[in-house]
């Protein structure tokens, strides 16, 4: 199960990285990035590694062993930049990483329930897919307990999903008779919503791809801590401090356009736009890792 860092250097180059600097990597998942920035800040260079995932974190300590005195791990949702920053007494920054996909390990893990994987192993799988399993709220919850139209919105505006109302009144139809619990379960209610035209389409991909996506981001809540985090990074970046965002949903690079744009419009510019357009993976990237197909890169600099 190799983690594979997304757009490597690409980030890395947008990063500028300083010697001696203070890096955040707000998503640290596998680790990868942050070996990278680690290896390349000299041996006064700080790493703070965020993740809500207590277990991503326990694994990326294993990559990260050897640079061991450069990284500061924190279990918290990167939202709370502010309070994280506060807490470690550190006042500002020289870049900050923000990796919005899901990590390698959180799909191939079954008893996560994030796969839609119609492997054995997955089929059983709780239907959970918390990135920080100390939270309460789970996709059982969202799958059973939202109302039909809560699902039906959800489905359509965060998974973009053509069979949303199908989907959503056949989910609270089965629900009526017994709890909806696995991931095969919630699979069999997709199937029966949808067509067979729609199921088998290559251009779609996997059937249930939507609404396993669009259920995940709401159990994590991604776009609300995608906005509540961008004006807290910048507003700890030194004077041309880069922040330099990956996302793969185009709701999520919504909110980092827009964001961008309006900082770097103001009458006073608080950064500058460093990439007029999103920077994509190269064929070859894609070739040898095609989870990052749908990646796009932002990243800005601190002008004051």
């Amino acid at each position: 199960m190799e983690h594979i860092p997304v757009l490597l250097n690409e980030s890395i180059d947008f990063l500028e990285l300083k010697r001696d600097g203070i890096y955040v990597d707000a998503t640290l998942g596998g680790g990868g990035h942050a070996e990278k920035i680690a290896s390349l800040i000299g041996k006064n260079g700080k790493v703070i590694g965020i993740d809500q995932d207590e277990e991503a974190i326990e694994k990326a300590k294993m990559r990260l062993a050897e640079f061991e005195e450069k990284i500061e791990y924190v279990h918290d949702n990167f939202k709370n930049l502010d309070y994280i920053l506060n807490k470690l007494g550190v006042e500002k920054i020289d870049g900050i990483l923000l990796d919005l996909g899901v990590s390698t390990y959180q799909l191939e893990s079954p008893e996560r329930g994030f796969s839609f994987s119609e492997k054995e192993a997955n089929l059983s799988a709780p239907l959970d897919m918390r990135m920080d399993r100390t939270q309460s709220l789970t996709a059982y919850e969202v799958v059973n307990k939202y109302r039909e139209s809560q699902l039906r919105d959800i489905l359509w505006r965060l998974g973009e999903e053509p069979f949303a109302r199908q989907i959503s009144r056949k989910i609270v139809r089965q629900r009526e008779r017994s709890p909806i619990k696995t991931t095969n379960d919630l699979l069999q209610v997709i199937k029966s919503a949808t067509s067979p035209k729609y199921r088998f389409s290559r251009r779609e991909g996997h059937y249930a791809s939507k609404v396993f996506r669009a259920i995940r981001m709401e159990v994590n809540k991604e776009l609300e801590a995608i906005e509540e985090v961008l004006p807290k990074a910048i507003g700890f970046l030194k004077k041309e401090g880069r922040l330099v965002v990956i996302s793969f949903h185009s709701l999520e690079d919504r909110i980092v356009k827009q964001t961008f744009k309006s900082l770097a419009n103001k009458e006073e510019p608080v950064i500058k736009i460093l990439t007029k357009k999103p920077v994509l993976p190269t064929e070859e990237e894609i070739e040898k890792n095609p989870k990052a197909r749908s990646a796009k890169l932002r990243a800005a600099e601190k002008l004051t």
